[in-house]
């Protein structure tokens, strides 16, 4: 066997790549030539197939720390691309638990069929570190189904409320709009936050229902809400995921529940993180000139905390700028969390979008931010998220 410049292994013709009852650590890839499968039978050997270039084998072993099931053997000159443990399990951390844990279930069954295997597989003792692995994989996976079938079930006997926090001017104090924030009043774990349970919505496609609801109860909401605002042009804010935002239909839905609500959509921002623009920039733009087109407005939320850029700044439609609470929060002690949040206010002031800081929690912070001439600001100073039903 040799290895190359670029780590293919080499075998020649009647070479053994690996033997039954090997440790798997390794599967591999045939990028030419062709390999034989074969299995131990009464009376000898018996081949049970045979592979070519572009197929891939010993993935079973490979991923569950057990022994190989049979014997590969090169029919003639092959060269192979090894996939090693390492990398797999690199590969799977990344992936969705469920799908992870759902794979290891198929394999362990697929080796109990075979009884040679199976007998084989009880004397050899899986890592102590694999087997904690699978623990925390299956508690993972248990979490996530149980929040997915949670989240359908709390949609159908509106479990979801949605709770409002103010957007003050900072020049007096006073209310011009509010954030929509969704809560979850689980029957048994109580209230969960919003950040406990959307990851699991977006990963699902079920953020998609659940964004229609909170655009649909916050346009209800607002009649109510804009009673408490003393702004020239008060507005309310609702967040758009990345999902959300890469739904063909997504314009056409937003404008129905529009007009149903009879909601001025001048008084709708819709809050977009900038994760959208990096991950789909086309179908990013192409969505929220519809939305602009409606005649609602955009914020770029948690501005500087994520990839932000000029480009973004100058290429989407965006009217107002939301600086992170991890910059807001310490410019008083902070020289360079100040100078960041001075250079964005004035950034955005000079492509004529409007600011909002957020996580303002002290007086001093709210004068330090009007000192820069930051239009809004949001935070425990001014108040906390609450249920439509408070009085501000």
């Amino acid at each position: 066997m040799l290895f190359d410049e670029f780590d293919r292994e080499v075998f020649s013709a009647g070479q053994e790549i690996f033997t039954y009852g090997d440790l798997g650590d390794c599967a591999y890839l045939i990028e030419d030539g062709a390999v034989e499968v074969i299995i131990a039978k009464l009376g000898g050997e018996h081949r049970i197939k045979m592979m070519g270039k572009g197929e891939l084998f010993g993935e079973v072993a490979l991923i569950d720390y057990q022994t190989r099931t049979a014997t590969v053997r090169a029919l003639q000159r092959t060269v192979l691309v090894p996939i090693p443990r390492k990398l797999m399990e690199g590969l799977l951390e990344k992936s969705d638990p469920v799908l992870r844990h759902l794979l290891l279930v198929i394999l362990e069954r697929f080796r109990n069929r075979n009884e040679e295997s199976a007998a084989q597989a009880q004397n050899l003792m899986v890592p102590p570190e694999q087997s904690a692995r699978r623990k925390v994989l299956q508690g993972e996976a248990t979490q996530k189904l149980s929040l997915a079938h949670g989240m359908k079930r709390a949609l159908a006997r509106e479990e979801f409320e949605l709770y409002y926090q103010p957007i003050c001017q900072l020049s007096d104090g006073h209310i011009a709009g509010f954030e929509a924030l969704i809560r979850w009043h689980h029957p048994k774990d109580g209230l969960i936050p919003p950040n406990d349970f959307l990851w699991v919505a977006e990963q699902t496609d079920f953020i998609h229902e659940i964004g229609l609801w909170t655009l649909e109860r916050a346009c209800r909401d607002w009649k109510t809400l804009k009673k408490f605002t003393h702004y020239a042009k008060p507005f309310f804010s609702v967040n758009l995921s990345v999902a959300q935002l890469n739904q063909v239909n997504l314009v056409d839905d937003v404008g129905t529940i529009i007009a149903a609500q009879q909601v001025n959509p001048e008084e709708l921002k819709l809050e977009l993180t900038e994760t959208v623009m990096v991950v789909h920039p086309d179908q990013a733009l192409t969505t929220m000139r519809g939305l602009v087109a409606l005649g609602c407005g955009l914020a770029l939320d948690d501005y500087g905390a994520g990839h932000s850029g000029l480009t973004n700044l100058q290429r989407y439609p965006i009217g107002t700028l939301k600086i992170d609470r991890i910059f807001v929060d310490p410019i008083l002690d902070s020289l360079q969390s100040l100078e960041i949040v001075r250079s964005s206010v004035s950034l955005a002031h000079s492509l004529g979008m409007n600011v909002v800081a957020e996580g303002i929690e002290t007086d001093g912070v709210r004068a330090k931010l009007l000192d820069m001439k930051c239009d809004f600001g949001q935070g425990w100073f001014f108040g906390r998220p609450a249920p439509l039903q408070r009085t501000w």
